[in-house]
């Protein structure tokens, strides 16, 4: 099995701090406990195209559209001997199961029809991942399920063969704990007022659509009904049954002048994709791989502004840096949570470290950084994240009691007001801004806090606080 050189990996920065008392509580991203920081068993593999568009023959396609190739037991075959070795290997020494392609339109069920298995099986499952892509950025992308067990030093050799481009864990990435501690208290939107909503000339916005990737949304809602909203939520049911996704989409792009609620930051569209499951595992609610796969992918094509990911967690993923730059790519101002675990020790969470995106921080009414939230360098701003108004689904669920509204508190709810101001500022623009001009410009308006000592950034609070008057003066 031939060979590349790797780079040396690089030791995680460490955070020191001082926890200060405080009531503050994270509705979601709290103490952590026993979360898993990857799923068991589950690794991403990434195969080179190149290896597999050389050998395997493209098919005539079936009459229900492009992406429907014919596979057969002679396209299995036609995977070259590089990449069955790694396979192999894999099989011999970790006690690989399985393989399936990342994307689900993979070809998934036409892969059954060819009536292989065993290592063929996974032979087609690589072929497939491959030749159903057009755009190589996404192309060679699977799933494979390891012993648990598995040896860390044979799958870093798996991953050495010339055909593999890497084979990292499948990290998790998180919303909720069960809430600990005093309820948060009810408010009247204070974070309108702190990032200056009310004095800002809004454009119209409804043009605009906004991508959530989350727990999933109540689209009948009555501050949401008369709102834009595409749904997604394949293999899941439409209940949103955490309120996470609900609660992120008010924030976002509630009614105004409606009579009703709350108001949201800004009067766009929203297109919304589940991530999650409906089962949760061990109390924990995690973004299922595949899911949040396809709707990264679908969220590039799908003509965003700005797309929210109020989620977290402590490992990087290459997969997921490749799904992301094609979002960034693509002119989508990706916006994510920093993290709620600084009592925790304050861990460097993705996506938000991920370059290029806009990493967001919460702050409290007192215009202190919520105790809460986590910090580091690559922070680009803050907004109200402390017991923050906003929608939750009219049902209760078997996770959460509340109904109808909230006040919630996390770096998640921090997030979406960034997300919607970023929809603003695009559209203020007229479609003269790409992504990385919409984040400057936010970051460079932001308002520098009293906390900040007369910097004009620091890894507590960014550039500042989200000033959506000055972004669109």
């Amino acid at each position: 099995m031939a060979t590349k050189s790797k780079p040396a990996s690089r030791q995680r920065r460490r955070h020191e701090h001082v926890v200060k008392p405080s009531s503050d509580q994270p509705t979601f991203g709290g103490p952590g406990g026993q979360r898993q920081d990857v799923v068991p068993g589950q690794y991403f593999v990434r195969v080179r195209p190149e290896a597999i568009r050389a050998h395997v023959a493209v098919r005539p396609r079936a009459a229900f559209g492009p992406a429907r190739m014919a596979f057969t037991a002679r396209t299995a075959e036609e995977v070259p001997v590089n990449v069955v070795e790694p396979l192999e290997y894999l099989r011999q020494n970790t006690g690989l199961k399985n393989v399936r392609p990342l994307f689900t339109d993979a070809g998934r069920g036409r892969m059954a029809g060819a009536k292989v298995a065993g290592l063929k099986g996974m032979q087609l499952a690589v072929a497939a991942s491959v030749v159903t892509q057009q755009d190589d950025d996404i192309a060679g992308f699977a799933i494979a399920e390891l012993d648990q067990k598995a040896d860390l030093r044979s799958i870093k050799h798996a991953a050495s063969a010339n055909a593999i481009d890497f084979i990292e864990p499948v990290p998790t990435r998180w919303l909720a704990a069960k809430t600990t501690g005093p309820d948060p208290r009810a408010n009247l939107q204070w974070g309108l007022r702190a990032i200056r909503w009310f004095d800002a000339k809004r454009p119209d916005a409804s043009e605009v659509r906004v991508g959530v990737l989350d727990t999933g949304i109540d689209v009948g809602h009555p501050d949401l009904e008369n709102v834009e909203i595409s749904y997604d939520h394949p293999g899941t049911t439409a209940e949103d049954i955490v309120g996470h996704g609900t609660h992120v989409a008010g924030t976002i792009a509630a009614a105004t002048n409606n009579a009703v609620g709350i108001a949201g930051v800004a009067q766009c569209a929203i297109h919304s994709w589940k991530i999650f499951g409906d089962v949760p595992y061990k109390g924990e609610y995690y973004v299922d791989a595949n899911l949040f796969a396809d709707a990264l992918r679908a969220a590039a094509d799908a003509g965003l502004s700005s797309l929210n990911l109020s989620i977290g967690g402590t490992r990087s993923s290459q997969t997921e840096q490749v799904l992301i730059s094609r979002l960034l790519r693509n002119g989508v101002t990706v916006v994510a949570a920093m993290g709620n675990e600084y009592r925790e020790g304050d861990p460097t969470e993705y996506p938000a470290a991920y370059k290029d995106v806009l990493a967001v921080g919460a702050i409290a009414e007192t215009r202190e950084r919520s105790d809460f939230s986590n910090t580091g360098r690559h922070i680009g701003l803050c907004a109200p994240g402390s017991n923050i108004l906003s929608t939750l689904p009219r049902s209760q669920s078997s996770f959460r009691t509340e109904t109808m509204y909230a006040s919630w508190s996390g770096t998640s709810m921090a997030t979406p007001h960034v997300t919607a101001a970023a929809a603003l500022v695009a559209a203020n623009s007229g479609g003269n801004m790409n992504a990385t001009d919409v984040a400057r410009q936010l970051r460079d308006t932001a308002v520098k806090l009293h906390a900040m000592g007369g910097k004009a950034r620091t890894n507590e609070y960014g550039s500042g606080l989200l000033d959506l008057a000055k972004a669109l003066s």
